[in-house]
């Protein structure tokens, strides 16, 4: 309600014929999802320091279990999302669900590898760079704000797109909210970018939380 009040109602930003409050919410149920993810896998190696000194077991287990059990939250965001969502289909609203909505599966999917590889890439960083972990949080209020949450992507300057489709959660979001209302700016081609981003992401995460499990008790 509040972002409606000020992107909507304030900043008179489009919403593309979707109701604002569904557009705005479409696209905060995906990126609670991801920034948990991400918030959540980056502090691995600082708050776990303890347990990893004292006990064997694959670390790779706590990011992936984060992930996990995030997911719980994301159903609990996504019920109220469709509760409004079928809300505002009754009332005649301009949204037009489909077949599409096949894809939101691999959608969740990918947002939960993005939050992965990047948390990993964080938390392996951290143990070399500790002030790291200290602008991650604004780093994702940045990235949340450049990632057509609150705006259409069609707002985004032509000579801009591109950014766009190296942001791989936009197409995640744009992906989302066209497989539930029928409107959003999203190519097969967009998808794809963002898959292959999110490939090399979660691949480059892996790796370096790799080494970093062999180093960390010496560095942090």
């Amino acid at each position: 309600m509040v972002y409606q009040v000020v992107f909507n109602g304030i900043a008179r930003l489009p919403t593309n014929n979707i109701p604002p409050f569904l557009f705005y919410m479409s696209g905060i149920v995906i990126w609670y999802y991801f920034s948990a993810c991400l918030s959540r896998t980056s502090t691995t190696f600082s708050s776990n320091a303890a347990l990893f000194t004292k006990v064997y077991f694959p670390r790779l287990a706590i990011p992936i279990a984060q992930c996990i059990s995030n997911i719980w939250q994301f159903l609990i965001q996504l019920l109220i999302f469709l509760g409004f969502y079928f809300y505002f289909l009754a009332k005649g609203a301009p949204i037009h669900p489909s077949y599409r909505i096949v894809i939101i599966p691999f959608l969740v999917l990918q947002t939960a590898l993005l939050g992965l590889g990047v948390g990993c890439l964080i938390s392996a960083l951290s143990t070399r760079f500790r002030d790291l972990q200290v602008a991650v949080a604004p780093a994702i209020q940045l990235w949340m704000y450049g990632s057509c949450i609150f705006y259409p992507r069609s707002l985004v300057p032509e000579h801009l797109q591109w950014v766009m489709t190296l942001n791989p959660i936009v197409p995640i979001i744009e992906g989302f909210r066209f497989a539930l209302m029928g409107q959003g700016q999203v190519e097969i081609y967009q998808w794809l970018a963002s898959l292959a981003v999110t490939s090399i992401l979660l691949i480059i995460g892996l790796v370096e939380f790799g080494r970093a499990e062999k180093t960390f008790a010496d560095t942090i």
